[in-house]
């Protein structure tokens, strides 16, 4: 899952603020460049353990992998090159999902609270921390991602997110079939979302089942 997502997740549990920041840290973390080590604040360190048993439920879930295999097979006969096809297969998928669950207004609620939560840090690397505050100051003034709900945005991001590798980098043919693509995935994935959300809650809270 994406950020949004791993915030979404965590609000079935309680507490408030610490938790979904914490289950959005590692996806922080990559986005910022910084290393984050950890936290000595209980609940957003739980959130971090939260954010690792949720990946591993969804990227073996059978309709996620599905949607990526779909979404890879379009890209695919459009002619997009490996490289962006396989990254925008995987991560399409998951913010695609996003844009299904900013709907949710428990959702936005948690996400914003994340963000406005503070908590004590550790880092891997000098200047680690300032590249956080950059990201999270950034996040906090750009409020809810409610442009995932258009494919558009998401390849937009998605450019913007691969322009800096290589091996990834999509061209702007590339660009163009990617665009295409999310939006004849986009309801696949709101029909899925339900499924996605059910095998979570079933994996992740158990006693209440699905």
């Amino acid at each position: 899952m994406n950020f949004f997502g791993h915030a979404a997740v965590a609000s079935w549990f309680p507490g408030r603020g610490g938790l979904p920041l914490g289950a959005m840290l590692p996806d922080f973390s990559t986005m910022s460049g910084a290393r984050i080590m950890g936290s000595d604040d209980e609940e957003v360190a739980a959130g971090i353990t939260l954010h690792h048993s949720t990946d591993a439920v969804f990227h073996s879930a059978p309709v996620v992998t599905g949607l990526m295999r779909e979404l890879d097979m379009r890209l695919e006969r459009g002619g997009c090159a490996r490289g962006p096809r396989r990254a925008v297969a995987h991560i399409g998928v998951e913010l695609l999902l996003d844009g299904v669950l900013v709907n949710n207004e428990e959702y936005r609620d948690e996400y914003i609270l994340a963000l406005e939560y503070e908590a004590p840090l550790s880092w891997r690397n000098p200047g680690d921390a300032e590249k956080y505050e950059a990201l999270i100051k950034r996040l906090r003034e750009s409020g809810v991602p409610m442009d995932l709900k258009k494919p558009e945005a998401i390849a937009h991001r998605l450019s913007r997110a691969l322009a800096n590798r290589p091996l990834l980098a999509p061209s702007s043919q590339d660009m163009a079939v990617i665009t295409v693509a999310l939006i004849e995935h986009k309801p696949r994935v709101e029909f899925a979302a339900e499924s996605v959300l059910g095998l979570l809650r079933a994996a992740l809270l158990p006693e209440k089942g699905s």
